[in-house]
């Protein structure tokens, strides 16, 4: 079987980075992917320097995002599902447009689903870095314990942290997600609410591939970077995040009686405090 990986790749006002993202995509080993970039109106050079880049490239295609979805993160993710599912794609790699991936992430991520047909989702290992200069494709160099992405309980682990699962790092088969879509009023912490409703919900079967895949780069115009910390739409989003889990928890019949009570005591001290 050669599985057809879906990569949806989010951008705004990444002209000078974005380059670096899409050698990346196209420097990788396993051939059969797809990149739907969704541009959200950026206002620099980006659309023309993607087009130059993808032009003579088929794999890779270009929108701008349309009226339907609001602008942010979580519109441009919604936008390249919908169209995902339209192509009948079937499996999603979310990227982003400053990011760099391992030349074998997709590979050595597709791998696990042609040995077992009934996994939901593969995870890897990342690091963050400044400069592209500095980035170590050696994978033996990616067999470290310094982070951990192995469990047995995705929803309670992720929820407190106890797994380092960056938004970028999953391969997921389509069909366990379709239900599923960004909520479009948070501008920071996305991820985390669609991921932890997916892991509360679903009964996944996953696979970690324990090794550094992708890294993550860190600097001054990332949207979590600075002042932005203190912002009120910053804090906005994270408390609407905790209400959705706390309310997705104290409601359900998956958990028991304690830990309802635990998180209907947290709920009520955040409303208080709110």
């Amino acid at each position: 079987m050669n599985l057809r990986v879906t990569i949806l790749l989010s951008t705004y006002n990444r002209a000078h980075f974005v380059l670096e993202t899409l050698q990346s995509i196209k420097n990788q080993t396993y051939a059969n992917w797809e990149c739907i970039v969704i541009d959200d109106y950026s206002v620099d050079n980006t659309k023309v320097v993607i087009n130059e880049f993808i032009k003579d490239d088929s794999r890779f295609s270009y929108f701008l995002k349309t009226e339907k979805y609001n602008k942010g993160l979580s519109g441009s993710r919604n936008q390249g599902l919908d169209i995902a599912e339209s192509r009948n794609a079937e499996f999603i790699q979310f990227f982003d447009d400053d990011d760099i991936m391992h030349p074998r992430k997709l590979e050595l991520q597709i791998n696990p689903f042609l040995e077992d047909e009934t996994l939901d989702v593969t995870f890897c290992k990342y690091r963050k870095f400044g400069d592209f200069k500095t980035i170590n494709f050696d994978l033996e160099s990616a067999e470290d314990n310094s982070t951990n992405i192995l469990t047995n309980d995705l929803f309670w682990d992720f929820l407190y942290n106890n797994i380092s699962l960056n938004s970028l790092g999953p391969i997921w088969k389509l069909s366990s997600i379709k239900n599923y879509k960004f909520d479009e009023r948070l501008f920071t912490g996305e991820e985390r609410d669609f991921y932890l409703r997916i892991f509360f919900k679903e009964n996944l079967n996953f696979k970690p591939v324990d090794k550094i895949l992708f890294w993550y780069r860190k600097h001054k115009e990332s949207v979590t970077k600075g002042s932005f910390e203190k912002d009120k739409v910053y804090r906005k989003s994270l408390r609407l995040i905790r209400f959705k889990t706390y309310k997705m928890i104290i409601f359900s019949r998956k958990v028991n009686f304690s830990q309802r009570v635990n998180f209907l005591i947290r709920f009520l001290k955040e409303i208080v405090r709110y």
